[in-house]
C-alpha cells in the first residue's frame, strides 16, 4: 500500500458532527450569490475546522471581485478552515468560473489553503488539487486512476468516490442511467430479489432484472465495494479521497471499520 489517502467527507451543516472523527469535514454551507456576495447557511456559525465547500455555480462575472475574494479568505480564517472545495456546477470551464478560480487559487496559495477544483479548472493554478470521479460505466477504474496520476501527479489528485446506485435500460446507448435513491434501490431489491455480482473492472456490484418486457442493468455500491475503491486509491498513492456523507449515512459505520484502508 503506497499510503493512506486523506478522507474528506462532504456534508451539509446539520450532519457535520457525525463525521468529525472519521475524516475531514467539507462543509457544504457556502455559495456565491447576486452582487458578488458570499452567502452562508444559517448554521454556518456553528462549524469550525475542515474545508469550505463553495458553490460558485451562480457566479456570472462582470463585476468587482476583490471584496468577494477577501470575504471568502476571511471566512476561512474565521472558521479555521484549511481548504476550499469549488463546486462550479454544470459549466465549470466558463470564462467567469476560470477567472474566479484563478483569483482564488492565488489567494489560497498565499494563505496556505488547500484548493480543490473540478477537472475543467485544473489549470487555474499551479497548486490546484484536481477532483476526478471514480464512478465509471466503462473501461476500468485502475486505468482511470493511472491516467489521472500521469496527468496531475498523486499530490494534485483527489478522487471522488460516489456511492453508485444507477439503473440502465438496455441497450444503454447514452452510457448513463437513472440514479436511484436509497428507498428506490431497496424497493427494487425487495421486488425482484436479484443476485448481484462484483465487477473488478468497475469495482462495483451489478445485477440485471426484467420489467415490463424490458431488461435493466443496475450498478450499485455497498460498504465493501466502497472500501475496495478506497483501497485502490490508497494503493495508487493518491493523496485525497472524497465521499458524500448523506449518500453513505446508512452504511457509514460499515465503511469506516478497522479493516478500512
Amino acid at each position: 500500500m503506497s499510503g493512506i489517502p486523506k478522507i474528506i467527507l462532504a456534508t451539509p451543516p446539520e450532519t457535520a458532527a457525525a463525521v468529525t472523527h472519521s475524516g475531514i469535514a467539507a462543509h457544504m454551507s457556502y455559495r456565491i450569490g447576486h452582487g458578488f456576495r458570499l452567502y452562508r447557511s444559517q448554521r454556518a456559525s456553528d462549524i469550525r475546522g475542515g474545508f469550505m465547500v463553495l458553490d460558485t455555480s451562480g457566479f456570472t462575472g462582470g463585476g468587482p471581485m476583490a471584496s468577494l475574494i477577501a470575504d471568502i479568505i476571511g471566512e476561512c480564517g474565521k472558521r479555521a478552515f484549511t481548504g476550499i472545495v469549488i463546486n462550479a456546477g454544470s459549466y465549470p470551464g466558463s470564462p467567469s468560473q476560470i477567472s474566479l478560480s484563478m483569483a482564488l487559487a492565488k489567494e489560497a496559495l498565499t494563505h496556505s489553503l488547500e484548493y480543490f477544483v473540478p477537472e475543467d479548472l485544473a489549470e487555474t493554478g499551479d497548486h490546484t488539487i484536481v477532483r476526478i470521479s471514480a464512478a465509471i460505466s466503462g473501461g476500468t477504474l485502475t486505468r482511470r486512476l493511472v491516467d489521472a496520476i500521469k496527468k496531475y501527479g498523486t499530490n494534485r489528485l483527489a478522487v471522488e468516490i460516489e456511492r453508485v446506485m444507477m439503473d440502465f435500460s438496455l441497450p444503454a446507448l447514452s452510457g448513463t442511467g437513472r440514479e436511484l435513491s436509497n428507498n428506490e434501490f431497496r424497493a427494487l431489491i425487495d421486488r425482484h430479489n436479484p443476485k448481484s455480482f462484483f465487477s473488478p473492472e468497475l469495482m462495483v456490484n451489478y445485477f440485471t432484472y426484467h420489467d415490463n418486457h424490458s431488461t435493466h442493468f443496475v450498478l450499485h455500491d455497498n460498504a465493501e465495494t466502497l472500501q475496495r475503491k478506497l483501497k485502490s486509491v490508497s494503493d495508487m498513492g493518491s493523496t485525497y479521497a472524497f465521499l458524500f456523507y448523506p449518500r453513505i449515512a446508512d452504511i457509514f459505520g460499515e465503511i469506516f471499520t478497522d479493516s478500512n484502508p
